[in-house]
């Protein structure tokens, strides 16, 4: 049998079995399939199953359904990079086009990074969101606490999750506006007397298998805590194109975006000019946006031990609360 990866079908089937803590059947499978634009017939998924099964890669449970088995997981590893090129920005996508925030109503899914920590960190942790919220350097005042595990989100034990509102909100907001919204780079942005310059180091989004923002963070040369005390240094940003001719909507889809106390966008630029020493494709217009993880970067830096997912989770719009109730 030839690695899966040479079969976008068998592959995500592994891919959705990995994904799943209990066993599915051909019918759930084939429902998650469609939800990523794939489409494949129950019966079709049913002989697929027994072709994963015949190469070890599946185990049936009974009449429940099947689990991926260790040899399917390793077969998932073997196939990882090769796929995974330019994952990440799929991600991306996926998240945007899941989030439904209607900016009119003050409703929907709004998409969320999040922030682990120890139950004991969580008043000093909130206070430090909310230095970064204080000058500008957060995507909204919003957050969720999760003390608990819900069906979305897991909370370990003697934890709580810190929700913060993603950049993701931002491209859903253009894609509901049908303006189409492409991430191209990261980096970190420099700061100059708390006001953005230009990008000291960039990585673009196109053919990453990483999220380069979570590398800027974990390699250190962000420095947010610099920026928060005294203006200067350099934290984690991005850019997104958007066409030329959606400008002036752009603008205004982020003046309503600010009514509903969303923000986090530092610069939107001309049409064909780069965009703080980012270049910009032709008939197009950069978007310059604050990390939505540049608060739990300034934990990190602060000596909050912190466990950060980027794109980890959705909540409701209207279970979003101030941080200022917890202060």
């Amino acid at each position: 049998m030839k690695s899966t990866i040479d079969n976008p079908v068998l592959y995500n089937i592994l891919k959705v079995l990995a994904n799943s803590d209990m066993p599915l059947g051909a019918k759930t499978i084939a429902e998650k399939l469609e939800e990523k634009a794939i489409t494949v017939k129950k019966d079709t998924i049913q002989y697929y199953l027994r072709v994963l099964d015949n190469a070890g890669l599946t185990k049936k449970v009974g009449l429940a359904g099947r689990v991926i088995s260790d040899k399917g997981i390793e077969e998932l590893r073997k196939g990882m990079l090769k796929e995974r090129i330019g994952s990440f920005i799929e991600r991306r996508e996926e998240y945007a086009y899941q989030a439904n925030l209607d900016i009119h109503t003050r409703s929907g899914l709004v998409s969320l990074n999040l922030g682990i920590i120890d139950e004991s960190n969580l008043d000093k942790s909130l206070k430090l969101v909310k230095e970064c919220i204080d000058v500008g350097l957060a995507i909204s005042p919003l957050v969720k606490i999760y003390h608990k595990t819900t069906n979305k989100i897991k909370v370990p034990e003697d934890k709580v999750v810190i929700g913060l509102v993603s950049t993701s909100v931002i491209d859903a907001a253009f894609i509901n506006s049908k303006i189409n919204t492409f991430p191209t780079f990261a980096g970190t942005l420099q700061y100059m007397g708390y006001e953005p310059v230009r990008f000291t180091n960039v990585i673009s989004y196109i053919g990453s298998s990483l999220d380069p923002i979570d590398l800027f963070i974990r390699s250190g040369l962000c420095e947010v805590k610099n920026v928060v005390k005294r203006g200067y240094g350099v934290i984690p940003a991005d850019v997104r194109e958007i066409p030329a001719v959606a400008r002036k909507k752009a603008v205004e889809v982020v003046e309503k975006l600010n009514t509903a106390r969303i923000g986090g966008i530092l610069c939107i630029g001309e049409a064909n000019e780069d965009v703080m020493g980012v270049p910009v494709n032709n008939y197009r217009v950069g978007v310059v946006v604050i990390a939505g993880s540049t608060a739990l970067a300034h934990l990190k830096e602060s000596g909050i031990e912190v466990e950060i997912k980027i794109l980890a989770g959705f909540e409701r719009y209207e279970n979003l609360e101030s941080i200022d109730k917890y202060l």
